[in-house]
């Protein structure tokens, strides 16, 4: 095993060059998800990260493997790759969008450009480094394929950015029945193996008023027009007072469930015009336990006592999931990014959600572990290009181990 272990390290540091290199044009390749705002119209049709699953495609073919474009349209597939033999598989995911680049750039986001040992670009960090750590961790395994005693699965998904929920990526895949014993999903960070994510429930609330024009004698004297925006005014700074309840969880500790509202809000047809409707979008996040009946009734019960003609229109609701600290795959994980690293990480659950809870929610252990940097979601992205070869280190040792 030791000397495999050292093949496999000799292996990825060969190749090192050019993995940084095709990290570049997965950078270059935009794949910006444009539906940030309002992922309910996210269209299966729209070939967003196409040119990101191409250049993936080509490169899994080129390295000696048989990848295949599985997807709900031949527009904007995900890209699947299934190499090794047996009974047991583990599952490496990851998802080929990226939000808009910040109005915050000193450059050109989409240059891949390095300075300082560091990449830059957006989806450079989140998350095309670690798709990068995937295709060279699978070109390393294979010089040892016949000491793997299960499959890989190699998932390249589409649409997660804007819910982390979407029917058009890692759903789609698990509906197709592509399924295994663990999962790592490669979102940024090496200081934590993170073992769960709280859960979410966004909605929407729409209020409507009266229209009449500003000018008119009705508006005036106060006979006609109810100004919707006021209204949801109201709602509004109910909200902020809304308290659920909190009961800290070991996997979560020091999280709480926090509710804002609003985080979208648009009312309003034109500058003349008294606003006959107003409608503005909301985001939870949740521990474990708490249930969108439980959310709804809280709000519904806030907002009934104003006297406001409002509808709650719920968008998504995504339960907390969280694995045992003592699955196999968690800590494998752990021990390969100690000898890698030098340093243990912790153990515990994230913030935000991901596509981790699909996994879980199917019954298969989930964890997420990527690459270091900085400025996710943010301006100025860049990757640690040291991080991208030792993540690609740890992935192929944790693989090799969980198979052996």
């Amino acid at each position: 095993m030791k000397k495999t272990k050292l093949k496999l390290i000799q292996e990825i540091e060969k190749s090192a060059k050019e993995e940084i290199e095709f990290l570049q044009k997965l950078v270059q390749a935009k794949s910006v998800n444009p539906n940030m705002d309002d992922p309910i119209k996210s269209s299966p049709d729209d070939p967003i990260e196409l040119e990101v699953a191409n250049l993936i495609f080509n490169q899994l073919k080129e390295i000696g493997l048989s990848p295949k474009f599985e997807g709900i349209s031949c527009s904007r597939p995900n890209v699947v790759c299934e190499m090794g033999k047996g009974n047991k598989t583990l599952i490496f995911n990851g998802h080929m969008d990226t939000i808009p680049p910040s109005q915050g750039y000193e450059f050109n986001p989409f240059a891949g450009s390095i300075k300082d040992g560091k990449l830059y670009g957006v989806g450079s960090l989140d998350m095309k480094s670690a798709l990068c750590c995937y295709v060279y961790m699978a070109k390393a395994l294979l010089k040892v394929k016949d000491k793997l005693k299960g499959k890989i699965c190699l998932q390249f998904v589409i649409d997660e950015e804007p819910i982390a929920a979407s029917h058009f990526g890692t759903h789609y895949l698990l509906e197709k029945g592509y399924l295994g014993n663990a999962a790592i999903i490669g979102e940024p960070g090496t200081r934590k193996v993170t073992i769960g994510n709280r859960g979410g429930y966004r909605f929407k609330i729409e209020v409507l008023g009266d229209a009449v024009h500003t000018g008119s004698r009705e508006w005036e004297q106060k006979t006609e027009g109810l100004n919707a925006v006021l209204e949801m005014e109201k709602i509004i700074r109910a909200l902020q007072e809304l308290k659920f309840k909190t009961k800290e969880h070991p996997v979560f500790p020091k999280r709480k469930n926090v509710l804002t509202f609003p985080t979208l809000i648009k009312g309003g047809v034109a500058v003349n015009i008294v606003p006959d409707f107003c409608t503005a979008i909301g985001d939870m996040r949740l521990l474990p336990g708490v249930t969108q009946k439980y959310i709804e009734e809280k709000i519904k019960k806030r907002i009934d006592k104003l006297g406001v003609n409002y509808r709650l229109i719920p968008i998504i609701y995504v339960p907390a999931v969280f694995v045992k600290p003592k699955e196999p795959i968690v800590q494998i994980l752990k021990n390969n990014t100690k000898e890698v690293l030098n340093k243990e990480p912790i153990i515990e659950g994230s913030g935000p959600w991901c596509d981790m809870w699909m996994f879980i929610k199917k019954g298969i252990p989930a964890v997420n572990f990527g690459c270091d940097g900085e400025g996710m979601h943010d301006q100025n992205e860049y990757v640690v290009i040291k991080s991208v070869i030792e993540v690609t280190k740890i992935y192929a040792l944790t693989a090799l181990e969980f198979l052996k």
